[in-house]
């Protein structure tokens, strides 16, 4: 299927406040096994307003066509209160447009359907990423900002044809960015007990098992 402007004004507005209700302002810990050397280790996303542009593919655009580039925020926001116009955007002409509209409704489930943690091994030409979460039929690309990665692509993709030793994560907790330990269980992996598995201290110091409940599969 091919998306018109009109389709995607409709998907990124409605997708914006998905986006707002399961994911803004949100932190998630992606704790994996790596393949490469069996050891348990961790990785941190934070979503911001100024990512969700990045994952749809649009470009804003003035009166001439001129793309606006630092406007990512204002982008949000337009959908957020369902201000963005067709005529204030266009399809980036790489093609990836199209494919990360496809992708962009399975991302607001990101913590229910990422089953592999993996680094990126370099195969598309368009696709600017550090790490990629998911599983075999999609996967979020993720760029390093500091000590934390934050979302830049939605695919939907076969993370292991897109990774170097995909990796299998055992769990994915969720906070507010401004809390400062993770309290809240989004996934286990299949037939794991976390109370059962020695977890390194550094990220024992991150999360907290109190309320966390295990159920068999």
């Amino acid at each position: 299927m091919q998306f018109t402007k009109e389709d995607a004004r409709k998907k990124v507005l409605n997708c914006a406040k998905q986006y707002q209700k399961k994911l803004l302002n949100k932190k998630l810990i992606i704790i994996y096994r790596e393949r490469r050397d069996n050891k348990i280790r961790y990785i941190e996303v934070v979503f911001h307003e100024r990512n969700y542009q990045h994952l749809t593919g649009l470009e804003l655009i003035d009166k001439n066509g001129n793309v606006l580039h630092n406007q990512s925020q204002n982008f949000y926001r337009k959908c957020i209160e369902n201000k963005l116009g067709t005529h204030e955007f266009r399809f980036k002409p790489d093609g990836t447009t199209q494919l990360k509209l496809a992708a962009l409704p399975v991302l607001m489930d990101i913590t229910k359907i990422t089953k592999i943690s993996g680094d990126y091994n370099g195969v598309r030409p368009y696709l600017f990423v550090d790490k990629l979460i998911g599983g075999v039929n999609f996967c979020l690309g993720l760029r390093q900002e500091e000590d934390v990665y934050v979302p830049s692509s939605a695919l939907l993709e076969d993370i292991k044809k897109l990774t170097i030793a995909p990796s299998q994560v055992l769990a994915i907790l969720e906070k507010n960015i401004s809390d400062t330990t993770y309290f809240t269980v989004k996934h286990v992996a299949k037939g794991l007990n976390l109370n059962n598995i020695t977890l390194p201290d550094d990220i024992s110091q991150l999360i907290c098992l109190d309320n966390y409940i295990y159920h068999k599969s």
